[in-house]
């Protein structure tokens, strides 16, 4: 009984809040290649603090990508201040198969990744957010894009 009470009240949950895009915007790799040196930037800016925002990154990958996950710098700044700061490992290959997670279109496998769940921003202003690959690869290939969407969350 408990366990069917527990699907209620997630069920409730998924169909009382919605997300609404706030933001989107992708940065594409010149010949499906991201650079060591190479920082994909999205700078946006925030009208409304009284709702919470999740954020999550975009990639696109081909099977030419020679990794089963991959390694992000992430940092979330505004204005004035370093806000988030975390290495994060994206699984994008399944460890025991090699089968691809993400949606398949042709060449390419889509993927959504939540990067932050939640977030109240602080102020209205501007903030940027910065993305860089961080395996160790001076050219990491396989890679054809990434890129920010950002929901604001509403009840």
């Amino acid at each position: 009984m408990r366990a069917f009470y527990s699907i209620i009240f997630l069920a409730f949950l998924l169909i009382s809040c919605t997300e609404e895009r706030y933001y989107e915007n992708n940065y594409d790799f010149q010949d499906r290649i991201w650079n060591m040196d190479e920082t994909a930037v999205f700078n946006f800016e925030i009208d409304s603090i009284e709702l919470p925002y999740r954020i999550k990154m975009n990639v696109r990958n081909t099977m030419d990508y020679p990794y089963r996950n991959l390694y992000i710098k992430y940092q979330l700044r505004d204005s004035t201040r370093l806000m988030e700061d975390q290495l994060l490992n994206l699984k994008l290959f399944e460890a025991k198969t090699g089968k691809p997670y993400g949606d398949h279109q042709s060449d390419l496998y889509s993927h959504q990744l939540i990067l932050q769940d939640s977030v109240f921003f602080p102020q209205k202003g501007k903030y940027k957010i910065e993305l860089k690959q961080y395996m160790r690869e001076k050219k990491l290939e396989g890679v054809v894009s990434t890129g920010i969407r950002i929901e604001q969350i509403k009840n």
